[in-house]
């Protein structure tokens, strides 16, 4: 390790992390060691973890969270609609 705390990663080893070109890379201390991983690798990591709750929700894959919100919002806003309506028009009834 340099004197400014650089840090030089052997070629053998970026070429096994698919680092040969340089990349972003994130880094963490556990138990005492310092892990360097790829951040694409991280990325993978959590899109498999959030994919697998997602459908354990019922989210079919490459279905976007944000639309499915949006249609179960404007669902939600047409039976609130429908409700009020339906209570507005109950005493009209009544009075007839």
């Amino acid at each position: 390790m340099a004197e400014n705390g650089r840090l030089s990663i052997p070629a053998r080893q970026r070429k096994q992390l698919g680092l040969e070109d340089g990349g972003m890379v994130i880094t963490r201390v556990e138990n005492g060691e310092l892990r360097i991983r790829p951040v694409r690798a991280v990325l993978a990591e959590l899109q498999d973890k959030v994919s697998g709750r997602l459908a354990a929700a019922g989210v079919k894959p490459g279905e976007r969270l944000s639309d499915q919100l949006i249609a179960d919002r404007r669902e939600e806003a047409a039976r609130e609609e429908h409700d009020q309506l339906a209570s507005q028009e109950a005493p009209r009834a009544s009075h007839s």
